[in-house]
């Protein structure tokens, strides 16, 4: 009995230690998989998001790739400006969420006018090659936004939630949640930036492969709960052995 439950403990531990949320994507570690580059990449700060963009001064153009894990299974992940403020309220989003029915990723713009208003529907800015990637629970959202000629700087702001009852549901308003923002210099290169693949895209915009050649950043607080798991069942474990 003593050495079923110790191939059994072991058989979890590597189970829960190989999940995706163990492994924190990169700007380095995450590859797409065709030869397209953006010229910068940024770690951001808090959610293990990863932004890859690049911006073109002469039509005054943002290409981006943002990557992230929603909060739970079928959540949503967001990307978004804010041409007034540096917070969430006025900010232009893009949210993407796999749809459980189906297993496609769709992408929809969403108008937050106030943390009461948050309208699904046309945003302020002119975007255009919208897709959305799905690559084990890490979803990757690319897009083109039209910005104001002359603009060196712009306000951008991410986050993660939950999908409830088929609707998009309230993020969680921990720290990291509320520390999602920052400004983006589009002159000068972020401080980790190089060069990142990003998909080759057919003449609509969409990705020509849903498959993104990266180990899924950890959504928020899910590595914490696991490792909490696997220390409880280990306990548990230890305490039958002996």
């Amino acid at each position: 009995m003593s050495s079923s439950l110790y191939i059994l403990f072991s058989f979890c531990l590597l189970s829960l230690l190989t999940h995706p949320t163990f492994s924190k994507t990169t700007c380095k570690s995450l590859k797409f998989s065709s030869n397209t580059t953006f010229e910068n990449c940024n770690d951001l700060p808090t959610l293990n998001a990863v932004l890859h963009w690049s911006y073109n001064p002469s039509n005054s153009s943002l290409s981006m790739a943002f990557t992230a894990s929603p909060s739970q299974p079928e959540g949503w992940v967001a990307w978004a400006l804010n041409p007034i403020d540096t917070g969430m309220a006025g900010a232009q989003a893009l949210l993407a969420h796999k749809a459980k029915s189906t297993g496609l990723v769709t992408v929809e713009t969403y108008d937050i006018g106030s943390y009461s208003n948050i309208t699904k529907g046309p945003i302020s800015y002119d975007v255009t090659s919208v897709s959305a990637v799905d690559s084990s629970g890490v979803i990757t959202i690319f897009a083109t936004w039209a910005l104001p000629k002359g603009e060196s700087t712009v306000n951008h702001i991410w986050q993660v939630g939950p999908i409830v009852n088929g609707n998009v549901g309230k993020h969680a308003f921990a720290p990291v949640n509320l520390g999602s923002k920052m400004k983006l210099s589009l002159i000068a290169n972020s401080p980790n930036s190089g060069p990142a693949g990003a998909p080759n895209r057919s003449p609509s915009g969409s990705p020509s492969s849903g498959r993104i050649e990266a180990p899924a950043p950890g959504s928020n607080g899910a590595g914490e709960r696991l490792v909490s798991g696997v220390l409880a069942f280990g306990s548990i474990v230890v305490s039958l052995l002996v």
